[in-house]
């Protein structure tokens, strides 16, 4: 059993992907020589027809798109095909020349029932890329092909017997046979055979003497009689989608409708080479302007394409690019996907992926410089920190969890730090401080130890320098008290 795949108006198709266009209505994909190769059916209805000058055809319908062969393009879209036939098998021959776009699959003893709701699958996954398909199946590689091309668009169609494949020739006309001329078929016309299951009832030693060897190539293909051997095809894996429009992109609109197309081939080619995405790299060509590049690792590992079409929209959200994008490649970091049982005690998140939304909506609400998680900084200035972005993942840690803090034994009481610092006015009495009135207390000074002078960052811009006393105010407790150059503080209380 074969199944064969076929993509409607590949080039057109293959080159309408790669742009940001949605076309609807008459488009003409046109050849070196300015004549007209394929056509959608919008054109068609127009009387638009191959082979047509772009002068004819302009006259017929003035308001026809053009599009140019995209040679990277058709790669791309024959490595999306070759990925997602690979789901059902991986003897798969791929078209060249005038089939290009189509795939022949080897199937082993398939059972029919399993094979319909794979090929429906496949031509699903081929539509959300932007290729229209349409598939058969036969017992031969060329009734496969004949089943296909009787089939509907996004359709598939199944021929499993001899009996129901010359029940299918009696409605195909003889200009559906690959390699049959148009003046043999005059000559059948003109013998009353109007079909393909007429020609394939004549006696084949008589089609030969008429048609020479395409009249006995056609019947031996008709009637079941050539088995072609398929010549298998590996592509190597490539996790790289790029894009290289037309017309430069402007806005979230146009760059979203390629990062769709990017994220779906990508995950026909994860699934093919069964990995999954630790990260993302996102990369933008801007017009007169530096190239913008981000690396995102991801919550949690995936192939899923709306994970990453989601995450990447809402990064975009928050960027604002200089100018129009001229050229965009998405690229992932495959792994191999991780199976473990989680521990009894181990953290996790429900829904790694809807909190990292979560965050990426936040820092963009009030901005990635105020958002983050803090980290004390290596210096002896207090309460010195930075912020660290926030990540979905939560790092295991066992029942107990030693921790080794460098330096001597940490000894007193703890500081209750305030922020902000409470401003405070102190009275000196010999260079000390004597009476504190804040907001919270006030007071005569009863105890203090001090000062505690404190500095650092000599050779920096920002340089810093403070006196710190411990202070025990009357009736109120002990608290700290700093200050700098310009005012006094009191910065915590001590428990």
């Amino acid at each position: 059993m074969y199944l064969f795949i076929e993509i409607e108006n590949f080039r057109l198709f293959a080159a309408l992907r790669a742009s940001r266009r949605k076309l609807r209505g008459p488009v003409v994909l046109v050849d070196a020589e300015g004549r007209v190769a394929e056509l959608n059916s919008a054109a068609q209805g127009k009387q638009i027809l191959p082979g047509m000058t772009m002068a004819r055809a302009l006259s017929r319908c003035g308001g026809v798109e053009v599009v140019h062969a995209n040679p990277r393009a058709e790669s791309a879209a024959v490595r999306i095909l070759w990925n997602a036939a690979w789901q059902i098998t991986p003897q798969i021959e791929l078209g060249s020349g005038g089939s290009l776009g189509s795939a022949t699959l080897e199937l082993v003893r398939p059972d029919f029932e399993r094979l319909s709701g794979q090929a429906a699958l496949l031509i699903r996954r081929l539509r959300r890329c932007g290729l229209p398909a349409r598939a058969g199946a036969a017992s031969t590689p060329d009734w496969a092909l004949l089943a296909a091309t009787a089939a509907e668009r996004f359709q598939f169609k199944l021929v499993p017997s001899g009996a129901r494949m010359r029940e299918l020739l009696a409605y195909l006309p003889l200009q559906t046979l690959h390699g049959l001329s148009a003046s043999a078929c005059r000559i059948l016309e003109g013998w009353g055979i109007r079909s393909l299951a007429a020609m394939a009832e004549l006696p084949r030693q008589s089609l030969g003497e008429r048609l020479g060897p395409a009249g006995l190539e056609a019947w031996d293909l008709l009637n079941g009689r050539r088995h072609r051997v398929l010549r298998f095809e590996e592509l190597k894996p490539d996790f790289r989608e790029s894009f290289d429009p037309e017309e430069p992109l402007q806005g979230l609109e146009a760059l979203g409708f390629l990062i769709h197309r990017a994220a779906e081939a990508l995950q026909l080619q994860l699934e093919q080479a069964g990995k999954v995405a630790s990260s993302v790299h996102l990369d933008l060509w801007i017009e007169r302007g530096e190239p913008y590049h981000k690396s995102i690792r991801l919550p949690e590992a995936t192939n899923q394409a709306a994970l990453l079409e989601r995450l990447l929209r809402n990064h975009l959200e928050q960027v604002r690019l200089t100018g129009a994008v001229s050229k965009f490649q998405l690229a992932v970091d495959p792994v191999n996907p991780l199976s473990r049982q989680a521990g009894l005690f181990e953290r996790s998140v429900r829904n790694p992926w809807r909190l990292q939304e979560t965050l990426d909506q936040l820092a963009g609400l009030v901005g990635t410089e105020c958002f983050g998680s803090p980290r004390v900084l290596q210096t002896h200035r207090p309460d010195a920190h930075e912020l660290e972005p926030l990540s979905a993942e939560l790092e295991s840690t066992g029942l107990s969890q030693s921790v080794e803090l460098g330096g001597p034994p940490r000894m007193g009481p703890p500081l209750r730090r305030f922020r902000p610092p409470l401003r405070a006015r102190v009275l000196l009495e010999k260079k000390r401080p004597a009476h504190i009135e804040c907001a919270l207390v006030s007071g005569p000074v009863r105890h203090f130890n001090g000062p505690y002078s404190l500095n650092g960052d000599w050779a920096e811009a920002e340089a810093w320098s403070l006196c710190e006393w411990d202070v025990e105010i009357e009736g109120a407790g002990v608290y700290c008290l700093s200050r700098d150059a310009e005012r006094w503080q009191i910065v915590g209380a001590y428990d």
